[in-house]
């Protein structure tokens, strides 16, 4: 049988370490928010999803030089893609922030922050779990947890709109807070949807 070059569940492995780098790094962002260091706490964020995009495009460029994989090539481009959007999203909401000159987060987003944290670190134990799809019973229900806490995160955000709406008479201040609330209820989307790709994987290998 022939031996595949490269170790892509390691690699998927070590794409997720840098989604949980900086999902740890926007709750700490958001549970201790300051104004004033907020353009520093971008770069930071920043500095990963750089290395997340070089990891990614690293993963890419074995995958276009390999002519036998584990899975399907297809699959792996999907979940290194959604890994990759992961960490973008997270990225995104620290530069919404910074661009609609946040001063003072809306209520709710900090805990909302601890969930996206959750979510992430979710996914992650998933990824890891994933060089085991052949035997997936664990597997599954790590995609459980992601997807029961993509569901909290569903309701908080709901709850957290209905509220904002209801008590925010600014306009300036009720479309960055809406922004915010949207970018962190995308980051536990793209782990749901990250989840269903593993799913899939799992089905089509079993």
């Amino acid at each position: 049988m022939a031996k595949h070059k490269n170790d892509y569940f390691l690699l998927a492995q070590q794409q997720v370490e840098f989604c949980v780098q900086a999902s740890e790094l926007l709750e700490e962002i958001m549970c201790n928010y300051s104004a004033g260091s907020i353009a520093v706490q971008r770069e930071k964020m920043h500095a990963i999803e750089n290395k997340a995009d070089e990891m990614h495009h690293d993963i890419l460029t074995r995958l276009s030089a390999e002519f036998i994989t584990p899975i399907d090539q297809e699959d792996i481009l999907h979940l290194v893609q959604i890994i990759d959007d992961v960490t973008d999203a997270l990225d995104e909401v620290v530069l919404e922030c910074y661009m609609f000159h946040i001063h003072e987060l809306p209520r709710g987003a900090a805990d909302f922050s601890k969930i996206v944290n959750r979510c992430v670190k979710a996914l992650s134990s998933a990824v890891k779990e994933l060089k085991s799809f052949k035997k997936p019973d664990t597997l599954r229900r790590l995609l459980v947890e992601v997807n029961t806490v993509e569901g909290e995160a569903d309701t908080v955000f709901l709850e957290a709109i209905h509220r904002l709406f209801g008590e925010e008479n600014d306009s300036k201040k009720l479309i960055a807070h809406k922004a915010i609330f949207e970018c962190l209820e995308d980051c536990c989307d793209l782990c749901e949807h990250a989840a269903d790709i593993v799913e899939q994987i799992i089905i089509k290998n079993t």
